[in-house]
């Protein structure tokens, strides 16, 4: 088998009489990583390149995450990534061919779907310069997304995935809608977004909140007898809400985390190369990788939060697990910790488990051959760990006999930007390279990004009245 890697070169195929595209690429959810990989598909189609269509499953709306009532922000929070990150980011795309010119006109035309073209196409291009270029609200992301996903053409499908079961080398989706139950199909699956929240406590609803429940909640506003909160988790999800908390609705706020310090995301040119330009990272050790993760992206609030948390002195913290809350009719809910082998209470008028999703839970949807098959895969039960080190660099788990896209478990293997917005170009040329004809090329310069999919490079196909050059 032939490795593909960036010094390859394009070779042009011969245009077949006729293309559809095939079978569809499949994504569960319509947020950033779907909008992107519908976005470089356009492109790539529009180039000659035999890209499958891109159609999501998202049983809200598109970008939901992004918008107040979706669980994950009441809008008015800000993007923690720059918004330079956009759709296209980082906007090298040698991976389709050694051949300048295809390169080129692949970041040009993607530069039709950048942060900077939306508001251009808005009116409202200099304005934001005359501002200062601020970070935009989740809300004005969430238009931005939308914008994206018109401009690409996404194809949603709206309900929820019941069940995801490989069939003859490709996907099918059980799919329950407002009109009852479909089936989807595709040549491959990409699972995308948090999923449902999960926490480490019970939420009752009331005094005992989710994620989901918080923002809920910060909609209709919190009561005033409610002065003392407890934020249970560290990590970006925990930093916006205790923000909200503690700067705009004044409350006080323990934060509970497993670290022994609230601390800060690493942001420096030498971190952030990694996340948008992964090559080098998988010759570091597993142990120098997760210490990266951990200090850039695990339980640690960004700049921006821990900026606007020095402006109160309402934010204080413990260190340690929860291992259970009492919330009695008569008094303040209890929260039990666990640190050193030693156990103590909090106690607060609300708490709010933060701790985010669950990077599992598409598990639960699979059938049973495709459990069997990931089973097989990974020599042994399903666990994060062994998921993790599997990913391949296409960002799937390899082995299986249909193509399922992890990019939110791919950041201990290929980079710690696949999970989050930090390459969502880059992803989305990683995920359709496995799934654009190829031909054959026996270049390669050794580098370490290569695809264990097939052989040669992605071969683009002459749109009709067009020539290659």
């Amino acid at each position: 088998m032939t490795s593909l890697t960036t010094a390859s070169r394009l070779r042009p195929a011969d245009p077949p009489a006729h293309h559809d595209g095939g079978a569809p690429l499949l994504v569960i959810g319509a947020g950033p990583k779907a909008i992107a990989l519908a976005a470089k598909s356009s492109v790539l189609r529009s180039l000659g390149f035999e890209a499958p269509e891109v159609v999501a499953v998202e049983r809200a709306r598109t970008a939901a995450n992004w918008h107040a009532g979706g669980g994950w922000t009441n809008g008015r929070q800000h993007l923690g990534t720059l918004p330079e990150k956009d759709l296209g980011f980082p906007y090298d795309h040698s991976v389709w061919g050694g051949q300048d010119w295809a390169a080129r006109e692949i970041a040009r035309r993607m530069s039709g779907f950048s942060w900077t073209s939306h508001l251009l196409a808005q009116g409202t291009y200099a304005r934001w310069i005359d501002r200062g270029r601020p970070q935009p609200s989740h809300r004005e992301w969430a238009d931005y997304l939308l914008w994206a996903a018109r401009e690409a053409g996404l194809r949603t499908v709206t309900g929820e995935v019941l069940g995801a079961e490989t069939e003859h080398g490709g996907w099918q989706l059980t799919v329950e809608g407002t009109a009852g139950r479909e089936t989807v199909r595709g040549r491959g699956l990409v699972v995308s977004g948090p999923g449902p929240v999960t926490g480490a406590l019970a939420a009752d609803g009331v005094r005992v909140l989710d994620t989901a429940g918080f923002w809920r909640l910060s909609l209709d506003g919190i009561p005033d007898h409610v002065r003392s909160v407890v934020v249970v988790g560290a990590g970006e999800t925990a930093g916006t809400i205790v923000r909200e908390l503690a700067c705009a609705m004044e409350r006080d706020v323990t934060v509970v985390t497993p670290r022994a310090t609230l601390f800060s995301r690493g942001e420096s040119t030498f971190e952030n190369r990694y996340y948008s330009n992964p090559r080098g990272w998988t010759g570091l050790s597993e142990a120098d990788r997760r210490e990266f993760i951990r200090r850039t992206d695990r339980a640690v609030f960004s700049q921006d939060v821990q900026r606007d948390l020095a402006l109160t002195d309402r934010v204080g913290w413990e260190p340690g697990r929860v291992v259970a809350a009492e919330a009695p009719a008569d008094g303040p809910v209890r929260v039990t910790l666990s640190y050193a082998g030693r156990e103590r209470d909090l106690r607060a008028d609300l708490v709010v488990d933060a701790t985010g999703g669950d990077p599992l839970w598409f598990t639960r949807v699979l059938g049973p051959r495709a459990q069997d098959e990931l089973r097989a895969a990974l020599g042994g039960p399903v666990t994060r760990e062994r998921v993790e080190r599997s990913i391949d660099w296409s960002l799937t788990v390899a082995g299986l006999s249909a193509p399922l896209h992890l990019p939110n478990l791919a950041a201990l293997a290929q980079g710690p930007g696949f999970p989050n917005l930090s390459a969502l170009g880059l992803l989305s040329d990683r995920v359709l390279a496995a799934h654009v004809p190829r031909t054959t090329s026996g270049d390669s310069d050794g580098d370490d990004a290569h695809v264990p999919l097939g052989s040669g490079v992605p071969a683009p196909v002459a749109p009709q009245g067009e020539t290659l050059r």
